[in-house]
């Protein structure tokens, strides 16, 4: 099932949010966002342990979905309502009770044949353009992780890594994560 979407005014969209469902904006896009897998909520939730042993006592903290993120350029008019998987946020002080308005460090994008299109080229396009320095795009069919570095205001792939390779942050030193202790067997 593909995310299914509509276009409307930010007004309109904000109207539509009230509501419990999971949207996604891009200036006057809806992305309906269908529910996640069980598989996918494994995979999150190990990453998420994952993350949250690492930041234990850092400055910057990890977030899961459904934390909304707002992404905004008023000088290009730009909207974006998103809600990555899992952010790093070291700059705090865009927090609100259920969102967050600024750039994150880090973003983790689990793709499923639904979203893959979704995260591979709208929510990169997005992330680089709005200055996310690191995005990683999680592949639980295939056990993969790829990493994207912001360098030179574009990505550079800095990696996939798969079987029993450690994925290594290149934001966060010593942030090295182990995709056996990630994707269920």
């Amino acid at each position: 099932m593909t995310p299914k979407t509509e276009i409307v005014s930010l007004e309109e969209f904000l109207e539509m949010d009230k509501g419990e469902n999971r949207l996604e904006y891009f200036n006057g896009e809806v992305i309906h966002l269908p529910s996640p897998s069980v598989e996918h909520q494994r995979v999150l939730l190990n990453i998420a342990a994952e993350f949250r042993n690492y930041f234990r006592s850092k400055s910057c903290e990890a977030f899961i979905s459904p934390l909304d993120l707002w992404l905004i350029d008023e000088e290009k008019s730009v909207n974006v309502k998103v809600q990555p998987d899992l952010m790093v946020i070291c700059d705090k002080a865009g927090l609100r009770d259920n969102s967050y308005y600024g750039v994150p460090a880090l973003i983790i994008e689990i793709i499923s044949p639904s979203n893959e299109s979704h995260d591979r080229v709208k929510k990169y396009i997005t992330y680089m353009e709005f200055g996310v320095k690191e995005y990683w795009i999680v592949n639980p069919k295939l056990n993969t992780i790829e990493v994207y570095v912001w360098e030179e205001d574009e990505y550079k792939q800095n990696g996939v890594y798969k079987g029993s390779d450690s994925t290594v942050s290149q934001s966060f030193n010593g942030l090295e994560i182990r995709l056996e202790d990630i994707f269920p067997e």
